[in-house]
């Protein structure tokens, strides 16, 4: 798993950018799925800030490329257009899951591994993708800002559940996890494979047009001994929280 859970496309949507002349103001984009429909002037355009008063070392390089600037202002847009969708509570989760990126976005920039286009345009997809409207059935996908969970219904009514997160900036812990969900009372409770995730409880609950997912020891014996960390996480690492539903991702082709 990379530094981040991306959506499909970010590399190809960012290599068809670099590609674009900024020179003549008439061309549109020629990305016809709508991920980034924006005109060339907004791309050869500032960034969605002030560069008069930009300090931080990302804020500036966006400030020197056209490409930075036109992805700085797609996620600005993009957001805007969500939040203004969304219901408070998964306005909620948005509002964390941006920050969540902008806070990994500064820290990460310069980092030897950092590809800061792809982040950017991961942050592009993953905002276009929110369905606005909320989905109150468990399956399909749900993201935020530190990954997400991906849900298949068999016939028998079983979910086929697996879930993925990881710390934004280095991957310093990386959580995986799969397995069957069956509904109980309290929601939909998974069953990973023996030894992956024994003592634990882990709970998916669709509610307020997101998923919310829950984790709590066993009590008693079978429970985890004190501040022992999730079995299929690394140190620190989680995947409680709320998720926003997505729609399929987009594939642009080879």
């Amino acid at each position: 798993m990379t530094a981040r859970v991306p959506l499909l496309a970010a590399r190809r949507l960012a290599a068809t950018l670099r590609a674009l002349p900024f020179a003549a103001g008439l061309v549109a984009l020629p990305l016809t799925a709508g991920l980034l429909a924006t005109p060339l002037p907004a791309l050869a355009g500032p960034p969605s800030f002030d560069c008069l008063v930009a300090k931080l070392p990302v804020e500036k390089a966006i400030c020197r490329s056209p490409i930075l600037s036109a992805f700085d202002v797609e996620i600005a847009e993009a957001y805007g257009r969500a939040m203004s969708g969304l219901t408070n509570g998964m306005r909620t989760t948005l509002r964390k899951a941006q920050r969540s990126f902008l806070a990994a976005r500064n820290e990460a920039f310069g980092l030897p591994d950092e590809d800061l286009e792809e982040r950017m345009a991961d942050q592009v997809a993953f905002l276009k993708a929110i369905e606005t409207r909320g989905r109150f059935s468990l399956e399909g996908s749900w993201r935020n800002g530190i990954g997400g969970v991906d849900v298949t219904m068999r016939p028998d009514g079983v979910a086929e559940v697996s879930i993925g997160t990881n710390e934004q900036i280095r991957a310093v812990w990386v959580c995986e996890l799969r397995g069957e969900a069956r509904q109980g009372p309290d929601g939909w409770v998974l069953a990973a494979e023996p030894g992956v995730a024994d003592g634990w409880i882990v709970t998916l609950t669709p509610r307020g047009g997101q998923l919310g997912v829950t984790t709590r020891p066993v009590p008693g014996p079978d429970g985890p001994a004190p501040g022992e960390p999730l079995p299929f996480c690394g140190l620190g690492g989680t995947i409680d929280g709320d998720y926003l539903p997505v729609r399929p991702q987009i594939d642009w082709g080879p």
